[in-house]
């Protein structure tokens, strides 16, 4: 009888199980952010791994690499890093994996306007998701890839949502690896 009154109690658990699951929907990164336009923060250094770049110029003289990720015509100019090591196998036309640090700047914008009437912003991406707890912010690109930080200690993760516009500063290469 015990075992009869168990299997009786599922079949409600399932069916609320299953509304949940209907309400989530997945996050957007196209939705209007909330409040004035405004500088939610810059200058937050953040590391990440380009797992397929082409490098379209290197000057080992002025410490310069230019990258482009493979798919993409826009090519990122970065220092190369005093200890950066294996240089001198990488040339110009390979493709390369690169581990790079990067200056993101977080935007409220309306129609690409910065406050005040400063002048417009060239967005990079926009976040799609703010973990807090983890310290993590997901961005989408354009073209819909998206890429997860890390972000420091100090990130107003609390002030950014789904939406803001995002810029994004090449900084430094750590790491260049010839793929293939």
């Amino acid at each position: 009888m015990r075992e009869l009154s168990r299997r009786i109690s599922h079949p409600p658990l399932f069916a609320l199980a299953s509304v949940l699951a209907g309400c989530w929907t997945a996050p957007v990164a196209t939705v209007q952010p909330h409040g004035e336009a405004r500088l939610i923060q810059g200058a937050i250094a953040v590391t990440s791994v380009k797992d397929t770049a082409v490098v379209s110029s290197l000057d080992r003289s002025a410490g310069i690499v230019v990258l482009r990720s493979f798919g993409k015509p826009e090519t990122s100019t970065y220092k190369l890093a005093p200890k950066l090591s294996g240089l001198d196998d990488i040339k110009a036309g390979d493709v390369v994996q690169a581990t790079v640090t990067e200056d993101l700047t977080v935007y409220v914008l309306h129609d690409g306007q910065l406050p005040d009437a400063r002048g417009t912003v060239s967005v990079d991406a926009r976040v799609l998701m703010v973990d807090p707890s983890y310290r993590l912010l997901t961005l989408q690109y354009p073209d819909g890839q998206k890429e997860t930080f890390k972000v420091p200690l100090g990130t107003r993760l609390e002030q950014m949502e789904g939406g803001d516009s995002v810029v994004i500063r090449p900084l430094e290469v750590l790491a260049l690896r010839r793929r293939g």
